[in-house]
């Protein structure tokens, strides 16, 4: 009976919207060095913040000169870490923490809105922490910059 009541729920909601007149589209940019380190770390960056940004009013652009705005981000730092030593340790031993550090800026045709350096980290917990929430921290605290334009 309580599977028969949760199954007679439901949501279903259609969106008309000229998208191509949209005032809220950016763009990405990824400037990190291409390295072996930093590249997989920007690839999982960018889908946080496409993923962040899917939640917002913001729409991410396909073409810089068709975009209102342009957000250029940098990894200055990664480490991974280990989670199992996380796990290990519940988070004490400071080398298995997992850092990122990002420079953003953002950009307009007016010029550069604002610029601001990100930190985040994963330290421990009952798992051990992944690395998918250090870069969906990262952009969640991003987004909050990005909330002021």
């Amino acid at each position: 009976m309580i599977l028969g009541l949760q199954a007679c729920s439901g949501a279903r909601s259609v969106t008309a919207k000229r998208w191509d007149k949209n005032l809220n589209t950016v763009y990405l940019r990824d400037l990190s060095a291409q390295n072996e380190s930093t590249a997989n770390a920007s690839a999982a960056l960018r889908l946080a913040l496409e993923d962040q940004l899917a939640h917002s009013l913001f729409v991410v652009g396909e073409q810089p000169k068709k975009a209102k705005y342009e957000l250029k981000f940098k990894i200055t730092k990664f480490k991974e870490g280990s989670r199992l030593k996380r796990l290990a340790t519940l988070g004490i031993d400071d080398g298995s923490r997992a850092l990122l550090k990002v420079k953003i800026a953002l950009f307009s045709a007016e010029g550069l809105l604002g610029a601001w350096e990100v930190h985040s980290w994963v330290q421990g917990g009952l798992t051990g922490g992944s690395k998918d929430q250090l870069f969906s921290e990262a952009a969640e605290e991003i987004l909050r910059h990005m909330k002021a334009y």
